[in-house]
């Protein structure tokens, strides 16, 4: 393996135009946070002769307080950037990115706060187990805005799903000059289609995990930044209407090489553990409109094709999970699921779901009893707190550090956020999401 100071000269000699590099990562609330570092500073950094430090704000500000974060203690966090990650940013040639672990300095575990390391634990647990490597995919949900944070005034509009419609002018236009960014730096889209009024989905190839999770940092960016130049808000929040669609991420999963044996286990604990996941993947105050008919689904269970349920199932070891949106960390979502999925091989977990072939709405309760869709997904975050919370099954899974600074910020949130009307929160989140 190279070494971090090789990995940034041989990425430099490929990009001589690179004059600063973005240090990344993703804090709590979900939120892409960077310090834009000169490359001479980088290379002394790589080398070892100096660390980058932070301030315990790094991690905890909820999207309710900011600019004001959470905890009075005063702590010192290290980045420790990932030098294999880098990647040029295809949408400004000068810059690149990124993405780091974190160091809790003070911590007697240093690293049990970051959610990077923590999926680097589930993939290494997998790995080491069963053998396992884990493919990756995302889709990506866009809608666009203009500057009043209303629907664009467009003469060719988008206004449905999988059509030309919206993408004979300038949003075409916009969306290729996006595409070219992607390849620039690295990341290859599966398609990309309309999907109902203002929107546009992005689907990205399978991937390793983690390089994965970065291509969607990297690619929600690169769409964020292209459409801005264009003065286009493309926003990725849940609600980000009034009245209107919603956005979500949906994430695809392989597991290729894990025996047959143990894939119904794997979904197992994934599907038992369905409601702390939830608190995880919809990490935000008004999410839960998305747990409907198909978006993330009323009802805990899977089916093959199924889009009215979280889990998509695509073939034995290829899931989609549809419970997470862009104000998740999806580092510590993705570890989340992976953790219960393991626990489910762990503890020889059964399958007590049949796969649900039907829409779940057209079911009475005895077709749900059927397919047992016994339990209803969250429908708030704060219930998706608490069942988190009560699961203590799942609490042993993850960093004790690590839940209970999250815990603290998402309390905040729903404690703030009650108190706000609709159209201030949904304000607050189109501004950073």
């Amino acid at each position: 393996m190279l070494s971090d100071e090789e990995n940034l000269r041989q990425f430099l000699q490929k990009n001589e135009s690179t004059q600063y590099i973005r240090l990344q990562w993703i804090d709590f609330s979900g939120i892409l946070r960077a310090r834009f570092v000169p490359v001479a500073r980088c290379l002394q950094i790589a080398q070892g002769f100096e660390n980058y430090l932070l301030p315990q704000v790094s991690m905890i500000f909820p999207v309710s307080t900011r600019p004001s974060p959470i905890g009075n203690d005063i702590e010192t966090w290290i980045l420790r950037p990932d030098w294999s990650s880098l990647r040029s940013c295809g949408f400004r040639p000068s810059h690149a990115s990124v993405m780091c672990f974190l160091e809790h300095k003070e911590a007697k575990d240093t690293y049990d706060k970051c959610p990077r390391m923590l999926l680097s634990g589930a993939l290494a647990q997998l790995e080491g187990e069963y053998d396992t490597k884990v493919l990756i995919g995302f889709e990506i949900e866009v809608m666009l805005l203009g500057q009043n944070y209303q629907p664009l005034n467009q003469l060719d509009r988008l206004n449905s799903y999988q059509t030309t419609s919206g993408l004979r002018g300038q949003t075409l236009d916009i969306v290729e000059e996006i595409l070219d960014s992607f390849k620039k730096s690295s990341i290859n889209i599966h398609h990309f289609h309309t999907e109902t009024h203002d929107q546009i989905e992005f689907a990205l190839n399978h991937e390793p995990a983690l390089q994965a999770i970065d291509s969607l940092i990297l690619a929600q960016e690169t769409i964020r930044t292209v459409f801005i130049k264009h003065n286009i808000k493309a926003t990725m929040a849940p609600k980000p209407l009034l009245d209107g669609p919603t956005n979500g991420i949906h994430l695809h999963m392989s597991v290729n090489k894990l025996a047959p044996t143990y894939t119904d286990k794997f979904l197992a604990g994934i599907l038992k553990h369905m409601g702390a996941l939830c608190a995880f993947g919809m990490a935000n105050f008004d999410g839960y409109v998305r747990t409907v008919k198909d978006a993330a689904g009323a009802w805990i269970g899977f089916g093959t094709e199924n889009r009215d349920l979280p889990v998509r199932k695509i073939s034995d070891q290829h899931w989609e999970f549809r419970m997470m949106d862009s104000t998740s960390n999806p580092y510590l979502f993705t570890g989340a699921v992976l953790l219960a999925g393991l626990s489910g091989i762990r503890e020889r977990a059964v399958l007590d779901w049949e796969d649900c072939q039907v829409f779940p709405h057209s079911l009475d309760e005895g077709g749900r009893v059927k397919y047992q869709l016994d339990k209803r997904m969250p429908s708030s975050l704060q219930e998706a707190l608490e069942l988190l919370k009560e699961d203590t099954a799942f609490q042993v899974l993850i960093p004790q550090g690590l839940l209970g600074s999250y815990i603290l910020v998402k309390e905040k949130d729903v404690e703030v956020f009650q108190t706000m009307t609709e159209k201030q929160r949904l304000l607050k989140f189109l501004e950073y999401f």
